[in-house]
């Protein structure tokens, strides 16, 4: 996960979703907890196309506070695939995200574990890391010569 060093840490996380198979109706909601400096801000978001996506609302919504370059930033692929000797739903998953800034630079992610979500928080998380971080320091190059 995100550490301390960082721009950001996401602290805490909840998601859920409702189904009701009668009217054909799902959506998903995310709460979120993240540390930026010495800030903690919560971040709320729902979606209909699922817990990763409420998530990755509810984590742009927060850091366009603080770093609004996140908006030069589009998740642009997401791929999770079963690894692992397991048969069936007992098994790991690896996640590859990748991030591209407006300047067209890929920032690439994966992550792995038992989880589906945490592993995808994990890999989306840190591409959002690495390209903010890439951003702010071209930034920082910029205002020094």
């Amino acid at each position: 996960m995100i550490g301390k060093q960082g721009l950001f840490e996401i602290i805490s996380t909840e998601i859920d979703w409702n189904i009701d198979y009668e009217k054909l109706i799902f959506g998903c909601r995310a709460k979120i907890k993240v540390r930026i400096g010495d800030r903690i801000k919560f971040g709320f978001a729902s979606s209909k196309n699922g817990q990763i996506n409420a998530f990755d609302i509810a984590l742009r919504n927060v850091l366009t506070e603080f770093f609004p370059q996140i908006e030069w930033i589009n998740l642009t692929d997401y791929q999770v695939e079963l690894v692992g000797k397991e048969k069936g739903t007992h098994g790991y998953v690896k996640v590859k995200v990748v991030v591209e800034s407006r300047e067209s630079k890929k920032f690439e992610m994966e992550s792995m574990g038992a989880d589906l979500v945490a592993a995808s928080i994990e890999a989306l998380a840190g591409a959002y890391e690495m390209a903010l971080q890439e951003i702010l320091s071209k930034e920082k190059e910029m205002k020094i010569t």
